[in-house]
């Protein structure tokens, strides 16, 4: 099973922050809430801070657990989900093509990749049927 660690970061107006997945990676093209996978050794608040420091170059100060769920495809893959609540930097586009800032109904003019759509939900973000 693949452990992964989500942030969700919002701004002072409530705005999440987004990340568009570069070029020659794994599912290029689609946006998606900072984060990555858990090392063997870390937990999963440790992984969140290293992955956001890496991604975006700001420092974690203080999160909470949103929730947890596991999605299968051809594999199992755990995901933390995690608010981020301060954190002191401002968010560079360090593993991202573009970063982005949106409202709740902004978020479903995104693509995401298929297991976001937990998140989504749990965000109260409208989505269709399709």
């Amino acid at each position: 099973m693949l452990n992964v660690v989500i942030g969700i970061i919002q701004n002072e107006q409530g705005l999440y922050l987004l990340g568009l997945r570069p070029q020659g990676k794994p599912l290029a093209g689609f946006w998606e809430f900072p984060g990555g996978k858990i090392e063997a050794t870390e937990t999963a608040y440790e992984a969140l801070s290293r992955e956001l420091e890496e991604e975006l170059a700001i420092k974690v100060v203080s999160a909470e657990l949103l929730f947890d769920y596991v999605y299968e495809m051809d594999k199992k893959i755990f995901f933390s989900v995690w608010q981020v609540k301060q954190y002191q930097g401002e968010p560079k586009p360090l593993a991202a093509d573009e970063l982005r800032w949106v409202d709740k109904l902004q978020l479903t003019q995104h693509i995401f990749p298929p297991p976001n759509r937990r998140i989504l939900q749990h965000l109260g973000a409208p989505l269709c049927d399709c």
